[in-house]
């Protein structure tokens, strides 16, 4: 349920690009110095995109800065780091073993054993250091684990519980929690279901748990559009001073990258 919350490229100007891939170059510079250079293959844009919301509520911006980057080892990229990259860093760890301990229980492959191996420690000490998030993630990926077995039909109610888990993630840092709260909520259960209408005919040939089982599949997209709806407006009603138009580029665009992936031109998904 991870990897949607992305840029469309296409539609970023060089300069919004550039200071995107800053965050980006910021948050995986965090989870080397943090937890280890091994940890930096669990990167990802849905952390970048937290750390530009939680930084675009503050009145000082993000300087500028040179960081190591082993895919470039002779190029200092541009890295932007702020008390926000450390808490996402610290997030996606978390999220990452969980997500490598689901694989590994429900697939049994083997990468995944080595994985929560790896991440095991670094995950119980996230857990020490933010009780709160970490409780609201097992809490409600146990309640996700007890939906899928008993084959929940009513897709709001898996997504209800994602929702839940991303709005305790998002609201950190700021006074506007609630706000913040209430819009990770909405997002996740936006992602919740888009991974679902991605994943149909993956789970319908494995006979796995989908929640959309049941809901045709050229109405996805309306439920879809509905969902996100609901996200923008309560992203509009957050006091954003900078990075507006990365995040506008994300929610009115980059979000759907995936979908459209899945999807002939018709708009259906492919069976």
């Amino acid at each position: 349920m991870f990897g949607y919350i992305i840029a469309n490229p296409k539609t970023l100007n060089e300069e919004q690009t550039a200071r995107y891939k800053s965050f980006y170059c910021g948050l995986c510079d965090a989870l080397s110095q943090r937890h280890g250079f091994p940890c930096r293959a669990t990167l990802n844009y849905d952390m970048t995109f937290l750390i530009l919301l939680l930084a675009s509520l503050q009145k000082d911006d993000t300087p500028p800065g040179e960081g190591n980057c082993p895919k470039h080892p002779f190029k200092k990229p541009c890295c932007r780091q702020n008390r926000f990259s450390a808490y996402a860093a610290d997030m996606n760890v978390l999220l990452a073993y969980y997500q490598q301990l689901d694989t590994w229980e429900d697939d049994r492959k083997a990468y995944a054993r080595v994985s929560t191996g790896i991440l095991k420690s670094k995950a119980e000490k996230v857990m020490e250091d933010y009780p709160l998030q970490g409780e609201s993630i097992v809490k409600n990926l146990k309640l996700l684990a007890e939906m899928e077995k008993q084959g929940e039909t009513n897709p709001d109610a898996p997504a209800n519980c994602f929702g839940r888990l991303m709005g305790d993630l998002f609201k950190f840092g700021s006074i506007e929690e609630n706000m913040l709260q209430a819009f990770g909520e909405s997002l996740g259960r936006f992602i919740y279901l888009m991974d679902a209408a991605c994943d149909l005919k993956k789970d319908i040939r494995k006979e796995k748990y989908n929640p959309l089982m049941t809901i045709p599949s050229d109405k996805h997209r309306a439920m879809l559009e509905l969902l996100l709806a609901e996200c923008t407006v309560r992203f509009d009603a957050l006091p954003i001073l900078r990075d507006r138009d990365i995040m506008e580029n994300i929610l009115y665009s980059g979000v759907w990258t995936r979908f459209q992936a899945t999807r002939p031109k018709g708009g259906a998904a492919q069976q």
